[in-house]
């Protein structure tokens, strides 16, 4: 995992959620800060990843239930 692909990833989430990348870090792990400091170059960790991909996950599969 790179950061920069979980950056696109966070930012594609957003995108089809209609919500900004702040956001979503915020919803995902409690900081609205990360997506940002992601962007200036520093990381997170393994951890963080990994939550941060659980619920764009969940959430995708949510929107996908609703729309059927």
């Amino acid at each position: 995992m790179t950061i920069q692909k979980l950056i696109s990833e966070i930012e594609a989430h957003a995108r089809k959620s209609g919500i900004a990348p702040a956001t979503v870090t915020s919803r995902a792990v409690g900081n609205s800060r990360l997506y940002a400091r992601l962007k200036d170059g520093k990381s997170c960790t393994i951890d963080v990843a990994e939550r941060l991909r659980a619920f764009m996950k969940a959430e995708a599969k949510k929107r996908r239930s609703r729309r059927h």
